[in-house]
């Protein structure tokens, strides 16, 4: 006991594995800092004190206990911070697609089955607001929208030439589309109906290769349509000769 005391008195009590209390420690744990003097004494410790063996990267340091090993440190901290940052970032699940309510999708649904690619614009624009295409459950068929633009027939020197506008709000699939155009000409047009080329926009092209389709008069609404890509509704540009003022 006398020389267990003097062995204390002369190294002080933190000299000692503060484990078994008995040898000169060798090793300081860099999460608590408690001194040990063996790998059996670290371990104990990290059990009775619940101690992980790691620094707390992210505790205060004062200005006078910094060193260049607390420097790289935080250094290392921050890389790996970033580097977490990055993963999760791209480990992040897409962003769920805006869901279509019932009839649109029904809508999109048969239109794929009638071999149309349809496609509607973002909701609230004017186009998306004017659609009035619907399917028919019961009879099980398509109602069309289908805007007409008469338009004069243009002069190399001319940019564009007069256009009036008419809409059909829903045109069964099966409607012969000639017959249509003839309602509207004869509306615009007293007299002698004169000469009547019709063109749709090919869409689903970049801007600089805008294509019109010509289109087939004697043909159904639905026939003529197949294969097509939609922008919400078909857009049929009338050229013709002469137009009224009206």
């Amino acid at each position: 006991m006398k020389e267990h005391a003097e062995k204390e008195t002369a190294t002080g009590t933190g000299a000692l594995c503060q484990v078994c209390k008995e040898k000169v420690p060798k090793y300081t744990c860099p999460g608590c800092e408690r001194k040990t003097c063996s790998l059996e004494c670290v371990q104990e410790h990290k059990k009775q004190y619940s101690c992980t063996g790691k620094r707390d990267r992210t505790s205060f340091v004062k200005r006078e206990d910094l060193s260049h090993k607390t420097l790289i440190s935080d250094y290392k901290l921050l890389e790996e911070v970033e580097r977490i940052d990055d993963v999760a970032k791209r480990s992040q699940p897409p962003v769920p697609r805006r869901q279509l309510p019932a009839y649109l999708k029904s809508l999109v649904y048969q239109a794929t089955c009638r071999g149309v690619d349809l496609r509607l614009v973002a909701p609230g624009m004017k186009k998306r607001k004017d659609n009035t295409t619907r399917y028919d459950g019961r009879s099980q068929t398509l109602s069309w929208r289908i805007e007409w633009r008469f338009q004069t027939d243009v002069s190399p020197q001319q940019q564009q030439g007069d256009t009036i506008v008419r809409h059909n709000s829903r045109v069964h699939e099966q409607t012969i589309l000639q017959t249509i155009l003839d309602e509207h000409l004869q509306h615009l047009f007293q007299g002698e109906i004169p000469p009547c080329e019709v063109y749709m926009r090919q869409e689903g092209l970049p801007a600089n290769e805008a294509a019109l389709l010509p289109v087939d008069m004697s043909s159904t609404l639905g026939a003529f349509l197949k294969g097509k890509v939609i922008i919400e509704y078909p857009v049929l540009l009338c050229i013709t000769k002469n137009i009224p003022d009206k």
